[in-house]
């Protein structure tokens, strides 16, 4: 079979470079893609298609019609794929709100000749692609996210989904489903029937780009591909119990701070009460900060000092909170018998007569 490829322009040498450098693009990166999600009613995987060839859900039907009618043409080839009788097949995947799955993506991958790349929904790592083998006209594969219970969404850049065709809808799915069965036609033909070079040149190129797709298409069982989602769903099960877990540490710590905080201020408001009682023991008596036993045995043994305990201070903690911040302890006083036991209504009154 003789050789031929057509030219790259910029862009698609330019996305052929990122291929040969890295790979395939991943959508992990937050600042790469974004998903377009579809509606959940049985056509997501056709209306995902639709919004990556046309930039829009809205033709859904045309691409589900001749999805069908390309799977038909080439009933010899896919009928071994399917594991109900062909034309029940045919007929139920024609009906909206019918799922579609692995045959439909061969399928149109080979109608667009277009590389379709499916993407996990757990952690956005590419599972599969399809079509793999094509001749690279477009700058840009489809791209569809792959969420479980067969449902699809679209994939796009966050510059932008661009579009793959400027076509009329249906240019080029009836062009694909006319070459294909003209390849029919031609198998059916005497040896000897003659072809123009070129057409036969590109005849060639295609039947190989689609030979060695559904090649990968035939080696890529189920059982790989719910292998690889299971992977996919515990790698971002180990980040959630990560993330989780940190989060639970932060918690600890917070709430350690905080204790700490509190017992330091109650260690300081417990010294400033001690401070008043020790020298000045009878306005602590006069504003029952301490009985009068107290105040009267202070200065004669130091045992009564072992005696105080929190059941001798008559006065709230809000009245020595606002008294740690450097307040006068009377003006404190003064302020809790005019508002109450009111930290905000002390803290107020004390800041109003600063200076009296």
């Amino acid at each position: 079979m003789s050789s031929h490829r057509q030219s790259l322009s910029d862009e698609e040498t330019e996305y052929t470079g990122q291929l040969a450098r890295g790979g395939y693009p991943t959508a992990s990166s937050s600042s790469t893609f974004v998903v377009r999600e579809q509606a959940r009613d049985g056509n997501c995987l056709f209306r995902s298609f639709s919004d990556q060839v046309y930039g829009c859900p809205d033709y859904h039907g045309l691409l589900r019609d001749r999805c069908t009618k390309y799977i038909a043409s080439e009933r010899n080839y896919f009928e071994q794929f399917v594991a109900e009788p062909f034309e029940q097949f045919l007929a139920r995947i024609q009906r909206e709100g019918e799922w579609g799955d692995d045959v439909e993506i061969e399928a149109l991958s080979e109608i667009y000749d277009c590389r379709v790349e499916i993407y996990a929904a757990y952690g956005h790592s590419l599972m599969r692609t399809f079509h793999e083998a094509c001749d690279s006209k477009w700058p840009q594969p489809i791209r569809l996210l792959y969420e479980g219970q067969a449902h699809y969404n679209s994939l796009a850049p966050r510059s932008g989904l661009r579009p793959i065709l400027q076509l009329r809808p249906g240019e080029m799915e009836d062009a694909a489903i006319s070459r294909s069965r003209r390849r029919n036609e031609a198998g059916l033909r005497r040896p000897g029937a003659k072809e123009q070079d070129a057409q036969l040149t590109e005849q060639e190129v295609l039947e190989e780009s689609i030979r060695l797709s559904r090649l990968e298409f035939e080696h890529k069982s189920e059982a790989q591909m719910d292998m690889a989602l299971q992977d996919s769903r515990t790698e971002w099960e180990k980040s959630e119990r990560k993330r989780m877990e940190e989060e639970v540490v932060d918690a600890i710590l917070q709430q350690s701070v905080l204790e700490e905080e509190q017992k330091q201020m109650t260690l300081a408001m417990k010294e400033s009460k001690e401070e008043v009682i020790q020298t000045q023991p009878d306005f602590a008596a006069l504003y029952g900060m301490v009985n009068s036993d107290m105040v009267q045995g202070a200065s004669s043994s130091s045992a009564h000092d072992d005696k105080r305990d929190s059941r001798d201070f008559q006065y709230p903690e809000s009245v020595y909170a606002v008294m740690s911040m450097g307040f006068p302890l009377e003006k404190c006083i003064q302020a809790y018998h005019l508002v109450g036991d009111n930290p905000e209504g002390i803290l107020q009154f004390c800041c109003q007569t600063l200076g009296r």
